[in-house]
């Protein structure tokens, strides 16, 4: 049996109707061809990049928008401080780029504006999908139109609200608690 090689099952017609495609990088090269036919389409493409590999660059640079866990800015530029990091990325990208920083919040560059939001305090008791539910709420806030200041505390009130249960499917919180934490 030979091996499904993913990259070579993504096509255009996946993309029908969509304003918006978001690509993590397990597969970095289904990613990657995901990404270039997204771009092409006109569509806004996100990321969730967790950790380098060797198709990063590439998938970070055929994103319009990626989101990226705070080691891999540090990891791709040297720098010891996410503001720098994500400064130092801005020579490559000229898009929006978000970093996340767990339990002290997120920062967004935009242009050469850095916005930073704060975690929400909670009584966490499960982290898991914090990450994949703050993604999910900027993206959702991004698609609103909401400024970018806005947009990270929407995603950190979503997050925050994600750890106050166990589990990562039962820990997606409702637009309701999200607002009532905001």
């Amino acid at each position: 049996m030979l091996p499904i090689v993913w990259s070579e099952q993504v096509t255009g017609e996946m993309l029908s109707g969509a304003r918006l495609l978001h690509v993590d990088n397990v597969d970095e090269d289904a990613a990657l061809e995901a990404a270039r036919l997204g771009r092409a389409a006109g569509l806004i493409v996100t990321t969730d990049v967790d950790q380098v590999g060797p198709g990063t660059h590439a998938l970070i640079a055929a994103a319009t928008f990626p989101i990226l866990s705070e080691r891999v800015p540090l990891a791709l530029t040297g720098e010891s401080d996410a503001a720098r990091a994500l400064r130092a990325m801005r020579r490559g990208h000229a898009g929006m780029l978000c970093v996340t920083l767990g339990t002290r919040g997120s920062m967004l560059l935009v242009d050469d504006e850095l916005y930073v939001a704060p975690a929400f305090p909670v009584d966490a008791v499960d982290t898991t999908g914090a990450g994949d539910v703050f993604r999910g709420a900027l993206i959702v806030s991004l698609l609103r139109g909401d400024a970018p200041q806005a947009m990270l505390r929407f995603a950190n009130a979503a997050s925050a609200v994600s750890c106050t249960r166990e589990g990562a499917i039962a820990g997606v919180p409702a637009l309701e608690e999200i607002n009532r934490l905001l």
